[in-house]
């Protein structure tokens, strides 16, 4: 895992269209109060933003590293806040100030040498940016609803999958999608768009699309067990983007290998879900040869088969 993987640059080019416990993360916002949507002055801005943060993200990295190089990048991390103003400027809103007073925060944890302070911070900065998903607190609801809500029994199973403390999976309304994801198309130039199953912000929040999360229901409170045809390819593949954003979460990692990563943690996935093993051997086996041959399964790789550079099990046969 990246030590603390920075959304900004990533949902620049976002190719993924991707705690429980304790009571959720507050009271939901009304639905009538929706953040309007960026100006050109705004998105503008925000690319410049984006672009610094992704680059302070790599120097924190490359400072964690001993030896001159981590020295270098150390040096270059004290000069976060100076270098913001000069090469990125004033924002031009409100909720963009935000962001900037968020990151020139973390830039004063980096100038201190707080690595983990600094990461921690450009994290969350998302959330004075992106008003309709990360700035939006969600009430923890169980069992099938439609409103949007923190999962708690998903949410045990992505922080158990990713090894991430703390993980949650938020799931949305449909309303509340759209909203969301013409936020981010905006931002992004249309790199998320409703195609979009999920995607992970704020370093272990995985967002899902309301039809992932509806299946993911109905697979583990009701014990839906569909046993062929196109209901069980669907399940597969929602079981696999569970996955496969629990790949983001702890491992940061491309698409490809997202995909590929994700594909071997599906059985457990499954398992952790509810399924009795023989039915969670079923989906993997189904998403392996009825989607990633034919372009279903997100990204591909070359290297993702039984013994490939991505096996993450090679002394096994099984597969994936």
């Amino acid at each position: 895992m990246k030590r603390a993987p920075v959304l900004w640059a990533s949902l620049l080019v976002l190719l993924t269209a991707g705690c429980g416990g304790g009571g959720g993360e507050g009271p939901a916002a009304p639905l009538h109060r929706v953040a309007p949507l960026p100006s050109a002055r705004e998105v503008a801005w925000f690319r410049q933003m984006a672009a610094f943060a992704d680059a302070v993200s790599n120097l924190s990295e490359q400072a964690a590293a001993p030896g001159p190089a981590g020295l270098k990048a150390l040096a270059a991390l004290r000069s976060c806040g100076p270098i913001f103003r000069s090469s990125v400027g004033a924002a031009p809103s409100r909720r963009q100030r935000a962001a900037a007073q968020a990151v020139l925060g973390a830039c004063a944890d980096f100038a201190r040498d707080h690595l983990r302070a600094g990461d921690r911070a450009l994290n969350e900065s998302s959330s004075t940016i992106f008003l309709r998903s990360d700035g939006r607190h969600l009430p923890e609801r169980g069992g099938l609803t439609a409103e949007s809500r923190v999962e708690p029994r998903l949410s045990q199973v992505v922080a158990a999958l990713s090894g991430v403390p703390g993980t949650v999976v938020r799931c949305w309304s449909l309303p509340d999608w759209l909203a969301l994801i013409d936020e981010r198309g905006a931002y992004t130039g249309g790199a998320v768009d409703l195609r979009a199953d999920g995607f992970v912000s704020e370093g272990r929040r995985v967002n899902l699309a309301p039809r992932m999360c509806e299946r993911l229901v109905r697979f583990v409170y009701r014990g839906e067990r569909p046993a062929r045809g196109r209901t069980k390819l669907q399940l597969a593949n929602t079981v696999l983007t569970l996955a496969h954003e629990t790949v983001h979460v702890s491992q940061g990692a491309n698409e490809a290998v997202a995909t590929c990563y994700g594909l071997q943690r599906m059985r457990r996935a499954s398992v952790l879900l509810g399924a009795p093993r023989r039915y969670a051997n079923s989906l993997a086996e189904l998403a392996w040869t009825g989607l990633y041959p034919y372009g279903l399964a997100k990204a591909h790789s070359p290297q993702c088969h039984n013994g490939g550079k991505l096996d993450l099990h090679p002394r096994s046969r099984v597969w994936p």
